[in-house]
């Protein structure tokens, strides 16, 4: 969450300065002096940029690591108890918007995730995911897709650093942002339907990572807001959830169950 804020300070910092900047040489070209508009488009270019930069820093939820005797953390006979909680994947048929699309397939990915660790049948998962990817024709996202999505791949974030860049670039930003709210609630989602299993495989530093992404989620959605109004209320659902300020695990799980029934909603409506 430093880091975050360092990165917004330095933004409130720089734009000033290029304020200054563009008058001065404006003016001392007799031209009109820079408009409202242009300050404010100046402002979202900074604000982007540094976002892009903590978006980087976000973690998957550590749903399948080893424990300290290098087992992991769900046994056979604990596999044997499906989860009956993830989406159809029947759901990716009746998706028409972009908005739609990015979502369920970031929520699909996470519970993709769920049918690794309990080695369950998962065909109709990727085919739905590969028809979302199809449908929506992204370079980037077809990248991060077709990678490792083991905790165990330590290539990982490199990967979602590219991913960051190009949809960036693309300026798919508010697409980015959709997907990634719509992933960090599927896995908040999960973690509440089993928390005392899920839980042990946390430790404070991963707890405190959990509350640094929904920090940049909502300061993403927030950023978002000034260029792409419609997604003022994906933030007014997840507004309850932005109360997860937890920097321990026994702090996360607490408030994952007081916002339990907030997280269920916020879920519902991600696929409206």
């Amino acid at each position: 969450m430093k880091k975050l804020t360092v990165l917004l300070l330095a933004a409130l910092l720089v734009v000033p300065s290029c304020k200054n900047q563009n008058k001065d040489s404006n003016n001392d070209q007799g031209k009109e002096p820079v408009t409202a508009e242009e300050i404010l488009s100046e402002e979202l270019k900074v604000n982007v940029s540094n976002l892009a930069e903590s978006a980087k820093k976000m973690k998957r939820i550590p749903f399948a690591t080893k424990k300290a005797d290098g087992s992991f953390a769900l046994t056979e006979k604990e596999k044997m108890v499906k989860p009956d909680y993830l989406l159809d994947p029947a759901t990716a048929n009746d998706l028409i918007s972009f908005s739609q699309k990015y979502r369920v397939i970031a929520m699909l990915g996470a519970d993709l995730m769920i049918t690794n660790l309990y080695d369950m049948a998962n065909t109709e998962y990727k085919n739905a995911i590969n028809k979302i990817l199809v449908d929506l024709n992204d370079d980037a996202l077809n990248k991060i897709a077709s990678i490792d999505w083991s905790m165990e791949n330590e290539y990982f974030q490199e990967d979602f650093d590219t991913f960051v860049e190009e949809e960036y670039k693309a300026g798919r930003e508010n697409f980015f942002w959709e997907s990634t709210a719509s992933f960090l609630v599927e896995q908040v989602y999960i973690l509440t339907r089993n928390i005392d299993k899920f839980m042990p495989m946390f430790t404070d530093e991963t707890a405190a990572d959990v509350t640094f992404d929904f920090v940049c989620v909502h300061e993403g959605l927030v950023q978002m807001i000034a260029k792409y109004p419609e997604m003022s209320s994906l933030n007014e659902v997840l507004e309850p959830l932005y109360v997860i300020n937890a920097i321990t695990v026994d702090q996360l799980k607490e408030q994952l169950m007081s916002i339990k029934s907030d997280i269920e909603a916020a879920r519902a409506f991600l696929l409206q």
